[in-house]
């Protein structure tokens, strides 16, 4: 093919080849400089230091005193705590132990008490007394006036 039997591209501004070649050149001139083409730019952060993949932030010291003053009393006011805790937790311990040793002694002056005043105490006490046992016909007692 002949370039002059091609038909010119009309979408296509007028200017010169050496005009075109010359934008084209500098376009690829800026392609090869910037590394970024085609994505955003970031902007330039300050350099850091390198570091060892593990950043801590930075405190002053007088923040640090304080702040292990304050874990301190933190840590004080806890441990009062427990050993306060620990001090009521025996004396809850001892109350029971001394309701129940009371609880049981109650229990046996019941069971005593029940004892005595049970029906086959006085059924033993009526026969000593010289009263003789009716028998089922003659459970009711009237009482004359």
């Amino acid at each position: 093919m002949e370039k002059e039997n091609v038909a010119k591209d009309k979408r296509r501004k007028s200017r010169d080849d050496n005009a075109l070649n010359a934008i084209r050149q500098a376009k690829q001139e800026e392609r090869t400089e910037n590394k970024n083409y085609g994505k955003r730019k970031q902007k330039k952060q300050k350099k850091k230091k390198p570091s060892n993949g593990l950043s801590l932030p930075t405190f002053k010291p007088w923040k640090v005193i304080v702040g292990t003053l304050v874990l301190g009393m933190l840590g004080m006011l806890y441990l009062n705590h427990v050993f306060a805790t620990q001090q009521l937790l025996q004396e809850v311990q001892q109350l029971e132990r001394e309701y129940n040793q009371v609880k049981r002694m109650h229990d046996n002056y019941r069971l005593t008490y029940d004892r005595m005043i049970g029906p086959s105490e006085i059924y033993d006490n009526a026969k000593q007394a010289g009263f003789i046992n009716g028998g089922p016909a003659e459970k009711i007692i009237t009482v004359e006036k």
